[in-house]
């Protein structure tokens, strides 16, 4: 399914927003205009039902009264649109009243219904329908105490005047709420073009950037509104490590360009030189055996690339698993060994508490190689390297291995875990070392959740530290 696009979706948030603001007010509006017509005929029933109420405590004779009566509620005008009844609970017949008992409307206020019965001294306001063309009336039915006996006083208005304006204003809402609803509809797709403009001006300077502009990557947005700023600030930072990260590429592969030309041009200038002229066989072999020399270093910096692309390829650890350090560090101590001692060199292991971690053990095995065949290669020829292992801070070990160089100096320290970086003093290119050795710690460390340091002074020697969580069991 396709993805609606985000000013799609914000148009009809904004127009449904539109139209649900407008019907709310709407209805509020006609609410109270509806109400604000029912109290006026209310006030004006209570005006008639208080005057009849006058007219009763005034003596006057019966005819007289009924004609006040019918002035009062303007029963005797044209138009009608007022009726009353006034009797005394108990008898029989009404002592007033506007209209025969068999006009319809006078039915309904014959036939009272009786929750709407006020207490005396007190008043009650309903509607009834007539069932005539006046259609609906409004009610208000009082009862006072006269000595003895309960007073009724009931008038009746017709309300259809009311409803016939409800009505109108209601058609007047509906034709305006729809002219202003569609009229949203129609501007709210500018506006929203309008308030995206910031990110369209951003998608125009992204197609434009390439690898050799992302450092001008602070331009990328320009100005943006206060809600696009974590944004703008998260994509700078993005492109900032993008091109960080090609030009690390750009230089890693300038490095492999020239750390696989010199041993091919050494190979070449070798086999160049052996078909010059004729030789003895002891010089072809010595010539083969050089060029095997730069094969092999050829392919241990193949070999070890390979590596880390491997590394940087894998999300995860492969068969994650307990592994037990002080088992791993003294069989390494003790593979190193003879091979150090035959060149005048050693390692040392120094036993350390029973510490595991969980981890890959080839990925491990190959960390610390790496470091103890370092500080063989890089160190004095007669040097010695200890290789031991302690709790680190809180829940962690710590591996150190260390040699007695200590030459690197302090502004390089920083750079030497950086894929073929070496240090142009004693741990040189002389040494028979690619500059990946740390790198693939490094990457290896970081996979395990772990972190890895170095010093080096002249007097202390050089170590290099790492640490690992502490593997607990369950």
């Amino acid at each position: 399914m396709k993805p609606v696009s985000i000013r799609l979706q914000l148009s009809l948030m904004m127009s449904l927003l539109t139209l649900i603001i407008i019907a709310v007010l709407s209805t509020a509006a006609y609410i109270e205009f509806k109400e604000s017509l029912l109290r006026n005929i209310d006030t004006t029933l209570r005006a008639m039902a208080q005057g009849i109420r006058a007219e009763l405590d005034e003596e006057d004779t019966g005819e007289r009264r009924e004609t006040e009566l019918r002035a009062i509620t303007g029963s005797d005008t044209p138009d009608r649109h007022g009726r009353y009844r006034v009797w005394v609970e108990g008898r029989d017949e009404d002592l007033f009243f506007s209209d025969p008992p068999d006009e319809p409307l006078m039915q309904q206020l014959l036939r009272l219904p009786p929750e709407e019965q006020p207490e005396v001294g007190s008043l009650s306001l309903f509607n009834v329908a007539s069932g005539t063309r006046l259609g609906a009336f409004r009610v208000i039915w009082m009862r006072y105490r006269i000595g003895l006996e309960v007073m009724n006083i009931l008038v009746a208005r017709s309300s259809a005047h009311v409803y016939h304006e409800v009505g109108e204003f209601l058609r007047l809402l509906l034709v305006l709420g729809g002219s202003a609803t569609l009229l949203a509809v129609l501007l709210v797709r500018t506006i929203v073009s309008w308030g995206l403009r910031p990110v369209a001006t951003a998608g125009r300077r992204l197609e434009q950037i390439t690898h050799r502009s992302l450092g001008d990557e602070a331009k990328v947005m320009g100005e943006v509104p206060a809600e696009l700023r974590p944004f703008k600030s998260a994509l700078e930072r993005m492109l900032l490590r993008l091109n960080k990260t090609l030009q690390q590429q750009e230089q890693l592969t300038a490095d492999v360009a020239h750390e696989l030309r010199t041993p091919l041009a050494i190979m070449k200038s070798t086999l160049q030189a052996l078909r010059m002229q004729p030789r003895k066989a002891a010089e072809y072999e010595e010539g083969v055996d050089d060029a095997l020399l730069d094969v092999g270093r050829m392919e241990q910096l193949v070999g070890q690339l390979l590596t880390l692309a491997r590394l940087d390829a894998a999300d995860e650890l492969p068969d994650p698993a307990e592994v037990r350090l002080d088992v791993l560090l003294k069989s390494l101590a003790e593979a190193f060994g003879d091979p150090a001692a035959r060149q005048g060199a050693t390692v040392t292991w120094t036993d350390g508490p029973a510490r595991s971690v969980q981890g890959n053990e080839t990925e491990l095995r190959q960390l610390f190689s790496n470091l103890i065949d370092n500080a063989l290669r890089h160190g004095p020829r007669t040097g010695r390297v200890r290789v031991t292992l302690d709790d680190g801070p809180g829940p962690q070990v710590t591996v150190c291995v260390h040699d007695e160089g200590g030459a690197i100096p302090p502004e390089k320290l920083p750079y030497v875990f950086d894929r073929l970086y070496r240090v142009d003093s004693s741990r040189s290119q002389t040494a028979g070392g690619t500059g990946l050795g740390l790198a693939i710690a490094r990457r290896i460390v970081l996979r395990h959740h772990g972190t890895i340091a170095i010093t080096s002074d002249p007097q202390a020697g050089t170590s290099v530290t790492v640490q690992l969580p502490r593997y607990e069991r369950a």
